[in-house]
């Protein structure tokens, strides 16, 4: 069980990092949000793109993994408790560092791209406010507004 243990820990540091990425562009897209920046908003969007891109790249190798050990679906938790004997190696106590460290990641991630959709959602009821304010006055824009823009 050690050469998956080592191939898991290998794995998920590669995922770790590109976690810790992500916490950073969904952090700078709040910010963007917040400062209405549209086109550096535009570009922080296609950069989170790529980095899941590679996260569900190594999502699939660490999938593969545990295919080749007949593990195919099976949460880290229940690897870990698989041998007990195992569990003071180097390779186990570094498995649930990560796991720990990559859960908290994930977590903060989640909260942030929920307030990230709120700035969101408000900043489009408030244009269309505003678009109506002006329609009223026979205003009219050029160009419709969508949530998917």
């Amino acid at each position: 069980m050690t050469n998956l243990h080592k191939e898991l820990v290998k794995i998920l540091k590669e995922e770790k990092d590109l976690l810790t990425d992500l916490y950073k562009i969904v952090s700078e897209e709040r910010d963007l949000i917040v400062g209405l920046k549209s086109s550096e908003l535009e570009r922080i969007l296609t950069v989170k793109e790529a980095t899941i891109m590679k996260l569900s790249l190594w999502e699939k190798e660490r999938e593969k993994l545990l295919s080749e050990h007949e593990l195919k679906g099976k949460s880290l938790s229940f690897i870990l408790s698989i041998n007990p004997e195992d569990n003071d190696s180097t390779e186990v106590l570094e498995l649930r560092e990560l796991y720990e460290s990559m859960k908290t990641l994930l977590e903060s991630i989640s909260e942030i791209q929920k307030i990230n959709e709120q700035l969101i959602d408000r900043s489009i009821n408030y244009v269309g406010t505003a678009l109506r304010f002006l329609e009223s006055f026979g205003i009219f824009p050029k160009q419709s507004l969508s949530k998917e823009a």
